[in-house]
């Protein structure tokens, strides 16, 4: 009850934050995290220049639209989330009904007589994050450095199904992920500790379909082994998942609410719930529990777009070791569980392919770690400061 209330403080200050400017879309977390970001499911609504079929940078970090657009460009927010997708719609042909019609779903959006314009790319692309959360390893003062390192392909699935109007396909993700910890020291009084290292080699697959103009899904599910390799046991592997449901209330506003299964040690739920508002082509507020941003353009060049935003997550993971300090040198799980504010900035293509990338700075409090076979079994850590950097293609 007490890790809820605190999200839901954070999502409040950011929000509280945001008020001066209108925002809109961003880099996401690094995709494959090593921290579980599968609770960052894509939350925006679809722009008009985004098309599910060219690689990923178009899909991952879409060029800002038309000035004007009512839709706000899309990037993945992960994820949290998922790597390597966005739940916006295909670039398919407009709705047929007049200019009446047109004001209600803008340009591009998906209808029952939509057609193609171009055949799916299989592979969608790369990307890769490094982040570093400060700690010199004495006392409880624990540092993290987190390399992750993901590639994304689609397939088709249900096609030309009615319940799949804008043709979604299965993105597959395998994914790697590497974590080396610094800390926490270890005592006659003080008896937590962790492994050097831990490792996550995950497989991850997505499916965002459109059932109609106004009802649409996220769905997903991600199975992995994520220990230190000292160890493989049953508890080493982990099944997480997603199923959220959208509503397009408006053209500006989307709904969203459902469920996010984490699988760790001391949170196996959450749920997902929220909007997100685009009220032009420069500004976007997700208001969505677990994971609240807000963001803005500020500047453009010949070939990228400049994005600010600031951004709240529930950071953490679930992995297996043979702990150093029992007597019986015994194989348990533990979770590193965190609550993280960043300020970052973001460069995106212009174009459907081309190099993107972010940096960030976050404040990182709440942090936790959790062991299944104590003792002990829960130790509060200090809060401390994060830098993350992500590059895709």
């Amino acid at each position: 009850m007490r890790l809820v209330v605190l999200l839901v403080v954070a999502a409040t200050l950011l929000l509280a934050g945001s008020e001066g400017a209108a925002q809109t879309s961003y880099l996401p977390p690094p995709a494959a995290s090593s921290l579980d970001r599968i609770a960052q499911a894509p939350l925006s609504a679809p722009p008009p220049t985004w098309d599910a079929y060219a690689p990923q940078a178009g899909q991952v970090f879409p060029p800002p639209g038309p000035s004007g657009s009512t839709w706000a460009p899309s990037a993945l927010s992960g994820q949290p989330g998922y790597p390597g997708y966005s739940p916006a719609t295909p670039s398919l042909t407009a709705p047929p009904g007049g200019p009446q019609q047109a004001a209600v779903f803008p340009t591009g959006y998906p209808s029952q007589s939509a057609t193609l314009q171009q055949t799916m790319h299989v592979f969608q692309g790369v990307r890769g994050s490094w982040a570093y959360l400060m700690g010199d390893g004495n006392d409880l003062n624990v540092g993290v450095n987190e390399l992750d390192t993901t590639a994304t392909f689609a397939l088709p699935f249900f096609h030309n199904s009615p319940a799949n109007i804008n043709h979604a396909p299965l993105l597959i993700t395998p994914g790697f992920g590497l974590q080396l910890w610094d800390g926490p020291e270890t005592s006659a009084t003080q008896l937590a500790d962790l492994p050097p290292s831990t490792y996550d080699v995950f497989l991850d697959a997505a499916w965002n379909p459109k059932f109609s103009p106004l009802w649409g899904a996220e769905l997903g599910i991600r199975v992995g082994i994520y220990t230190n390799w000292d160890v493989l046991v049953w508890e080493s592997w982990r099944i997480m998942g997603r199923a959220i449901g959208t509503l397009q209330l408006t053209p500006t506003w989307q709904g969203k609410a459902g469920v996010i299964y984490l699988d760790r040690n001391q949170v196996k739920i959450l749920p997902a719930i929220g909007a997100t508002w685009t009220p032009n082509d420069r500004s976007r507020y997700d208001i969505f529990f677990p994971a609240p941003r807000a963001s803005w353009r500020y500047a453009s060049t010949q070939k990228h777009a400049w994005w600010a935003y600031l951004s709240g997550e529930y950071g953490g993971g679930a992995w297996t070791f043979r702990r150093s300090t029992s007597n019986y040198n015994m194989i348990t799980p533990f979770d590193y569980n965190d609550i993280r504010i960043a300020l970052g900035t973001e460069f995106t293509p212009l174009t459907q392919t081309g190099i993107a990338g972010n940096f960030e700075v976050g404040y990182v409090f709440y942090r936790q770690l959790f062991y299944v076979d104590g003792p002990p079994q829960i130790v509060d850590l200090p809060q401390t400061i994060m830098f993350r950097l992500g590059l895709a293609y």
